[in-house]
């Protein structure tokens, strides 16, 4: 005795053959469209699940990436303020030697003391720099130490900040010191407002003795600015080669997810292919059941 298939056996079968292979076409097709294989956990747990740590790890990251471009715009501006420093000085040390000659007249003298002091005033002004950037928490003082919402120094050359000179995470554990201490750097090995002072003091009252004192003072006070310049630079390359290793990482991670996640586009071609040859064969073979049975 023949197996009888019923009416409503044929049309679920054939529906569900139907629905099946539209489905696959979709799932191609919007592959193709988004040129991912991975949109859903469902489509490969495992590795979506991979992709997802991968992606965590870029994003923090990323945030590595931020912390080092603002810390060396911030470094670059110190480095920046401390050659103005350097420039400065070296100016008011040539007033000097030419103060320390004698024998100048009071015109003279009263020029190279006006100068000296427009040196002091734009010394101190630099000290009081502020970080044009907003990378990292907005604008703030350079050579404030962690007291960054004030200025460095008073208009007489008093310190107001602190020793301390914060600290950035450029990486898992890794720290990278990006503040100035101001009265390190300014009051370290010699008091770089000080030796102004007494350079203007001595020029005012024509003491060619007390000029020729402060000569020793601006030496030191130039070789100060350039060993912290140098020391600004050896923190940059410490962020220069931070952000070379972080580069292969990201290069690496970004290897990673696509390997996971990108569609072979020649396949996803091909299957688009096969699938839609799949669904037009379901499409007539319904058709003919349906003509057979006389639903159609």
């Amino acid at each position: 005795m023949g197996m009888r298939v019923s009416t409503t056996g044929l049309f679920h079968a054939s529906n569900r053959r139907l629905m099946d292979n539209m489905q696959r076409l979709y799932d191609v097709q919007e592959g193709v469209a988004t040129g991912k294989k991975l949109l859903r956990p469902g489509d490969n747990p495992v590795a979506f699940s991979r992709v997802m740590g991968y992606k965590s790890v870029q994003s923090t990251m990323k945030q590595y990436e931020r912390n080092i471009s603002s810390s060396l715009g911030y470094l670059a501006e110190g480095e920046s303020a401390l050659k103005t420093v350097s420039n400065l000085v070296t100016r008011a040390k040539e007033l000097a030697m030419q103060g320390a000659s004698g024998g100048l007249d009071a015109e003279t003298l009263a020029g190279l003391t006006e100068e000296v002091g427009g040196i002091y005033d734009q010394v101190v002004a630099v000290a009081n720099s502020r970080y044009s950037g907003g990378g990292i928490e907005g604008a703030r003082y350079l050579f404030s130490g962690y007291k960054s919402d004030t200025p460095a120094f008073s208009e007489e050359g008093v310190y107001q900040g602190d020793d301390g000179e914060y600290k950035v995470e450029v990486g898992s554990g890794e720290w990278a010191t990006v503040g100035f201490s101001g009265a390190r750097i300014f009051q370290g090995d010699v008091d770089v407002f000080g030796v102004l002072k007494d350079l203007k003091e001595a020029l005012e009252t024509g003491d060619t003795a007390g000029v020729q004192s402060t000569l020793d003072g601006l030496d030191r006070a130039i070789g100060q600015a350039s060993k912290h310049m140098a020391e600004i630079g050896g923190r940059v390359n410490r962020l220069d080669q931070t952000q070379g290793r972080m580069d292969e990482t990201t290069l690496t991670l970004e290897k990673l997810v696509s390997g996971d996640e990108d569609l072979d586009l020649v396949q996803a071609a091909s299957a688009l292919t096969q699938y839609q040859t799949a669904l037009n064969a379901s499409v007539l073979s319904t058709q003919r059941i349906f003509q057979t049975l006389g639903i159609l």
